[in-house]
């Protein structure tokens, strides 16, 4: 009777070492090809991308030149705000402002996500070239905010077209060399809108 029991005690112990199969342990060896990776390192995988995507210096150099050309011209808006008597001037100055505000917001945020990250190209070719983005230098703003009336109007206007055809001339290269999808989206859409906006200003 007492070896009876101590066969049934051993037996038992068996079937539960048993139920413990080798998936449920950790184990060293690294996992045969073609096996799936764990849940955790896909997670890791999938969230391990930065918000920018891939992106190259053409993404990088469009943004910052972009950027620049938006701001100025939230400025020519700004200053037309203060120094036109024209009407249409006026309500076109307050669209071209408060279309560029979301972008300018678009573009700060690209840019703060991209800083650090290789993009692949030497520091030297990410130079900024303001011609290329219409950008009015210093002493063309300085004359612009001394006239006034009919003069300013007309000064305005074309630092307008020139910011506007900057833009586009940036959007189209960005178009062809450009990777990041966002930035290709904000040029996409900058090239839908400029036939529209130059046709404005030419009207005025």
């Amino acid at each position: 009777m007492r070896r009876s029991t101590i066969i049934g005690a051993v037996l038992a112990c068996g079937l539960a070492l048993a139920g413990c199969t080798p998936s449920d342990a950790p184990s060293d060896q690294p996992p045969a090809p073609g096996t799936p990776p764990p849940a955790t390192a896909q997670q890791h995988a999938e969230h391990g991308t930065g918000s920018t995507g891939e992106h190259t210096t053409t993404d990088r150099e469009f943004a910052q030149q972009l950027l620049a050309n938006r701001q100025q011209v939230s400025k020519l808006a700004d200053l037309a705000a203060t120094h036109t008597q024209s009407a249409e001037v006026r309500s076109l100055a307050a669209e071209l402002k408060q279309s560029v505000q979301p972008q300018v917001e678009q573009l700060n945020e690209f840019l703060n996500s991209a800083a650090g990250q290789q993009s692949g190209s030497a520091p030297e070719d990410e130079a900024e070239n303001s011609a290329d983005a219409g950008l009015q230098t210093d002493q063309q703003l300085q004359q612009l905010s001394k006239a006034s009336g009919a003069q300013f109007d007309q000064q305005w206007k074309q630092a307008m077209l020139s910011l506007q055809g900057g833009a586009g001339k940036l959007a189209r290269t960005e178009q062809e060399e450009g990777s990041a999808q966002a930035m290709r989206k904000l040029a996409e859409e900058l090239v839908a809108d400029e036939q529209q906006t130059t046709t404005k200003l030419n009207s005025l």
